[in-house]
């Protein structure tokens, strides 16, 4: 630790942190190149780690310390002198590498673009994979302001590399993306609304033996969660998030995660825990959820 900032995801206790028997990798990607409205995508993941320090880490629920099954957070990853391809390309890798370790890979962004080699990278493993796409906003556009690799167009490309994709909690849709749904692209959609009002269904039947989850944060009701880039009136609560990501681990063999666009504000500190907190229900889900 240096300067006073956290390297290991629940450091100062986190001893079960030893890389070669880690079962889960936390990939700490500071990615931003294509935000359209509020920067500072690029300071989530060190935000997560510094709040992550003032966790408790037993699990009430799950009855255990899920960190004590082995956490192990890489080097932050460096873009200086890259451009958005370069940096998505060694976003990427790093978790190739996580994956040939055996581990579970966990990306905390940063932008949500990285998205979409992360899974390319999950996928190469897993062909049957499915992704559950948890936000505010569909990311079906084909592109946005003029580039295809747009956090605005993440989904685009997991329906591009033919995945089945599930989305929850969506309640920010353009004009071209409704359109795109009416080509019938492998896509489901749960819209926010449907859930406010009782009346959604979710179609569990979709995913397979392998899942890929990313969790925007702003598919929480800004509320709940307000540093994020783009906050939609309206989203899921706090138990709401983390019943889904339960019951996708009742389901289905969770292979890889991320949870992006955090935008830390001054003053909002309480996000940032949340933030981190989420991280580490997701990781006792995943391991521990039967």
């Amino acid at each position: 630790m240096e300067d006073g900032l956290i390297s290991q995801f629940g450091a100062p206790d986190a001893p079960h942190c030893n890389p070669a028997t880690a079962r889960i990798a936390i990939i700490p990607a500071p990615l931003e190149y294509s935000v359209c409205y509020m920067e500072g995508t690029r300071m989530g993941p060190q935000a997560i780690l510094n709040a992550s320090s003032q966790m408790e880490l037993y699990d009430e629920e799950l009855d255990c310390c899920p960190i004590e099954a082995g956490v192990y957070t890489y080097p932050m990853l460096d873009y200086h002198g890259m451009d958005h391809a370069a940096a998505l390309q060694a976003t990427g890798d790093a978790v190739r590498q996580a994956l040939a370790q055996g581990q579970i890979p966990l990306t905390l962004g940063g932008e949500h673009s990285l998205s979409a080699p992360v899974i390319a990278a999950v996928h190469e493993q897993y062909p049957d994979l499915t992704v559950v796409h948890i936000d505010a906003h569909g990311d079906l556009r084909d592109e946005y302001e003029g580039t295809p690799l747009s956090h605005a167009s993440i989904e685009r490309r997991v329906v591009d590399m033919g995945i089945p994709l599930l989305e929850i909690g969506i309640r920010s849709f353009s004009p071209e993306e409704a359109e795109f749904m009416k080509t019938q692209p492998d896509v489901a959609i749960v819209w926010a609304y449907q859930i406010a009002k009782g009346l959604a269904r979710i179609p569990w039947e979709r995913l397979g033996q392998h899942t890929y989850v990313t969790i925007d944060l702003d598919a929480f009701d800004p509320g709940e969660m307000p540093a994020v880039g783009t906050p939609e009136p309206g989203g899921l609560n706090w138990y709401q998030v983390l019943n889904l990501f339960k019951e996708i681990c009742q389901r289905t063999t969770v292979v890889g995660m991320d949870v992006v666009e955090l935008c830390p504000m001054e003053g909002q500190t309480r996000a940032d825990f949340l933030a981190a907190k989420l991280v580490y229900k997701m990781i006792g889900y995943r391991l521990f959820t039967k």
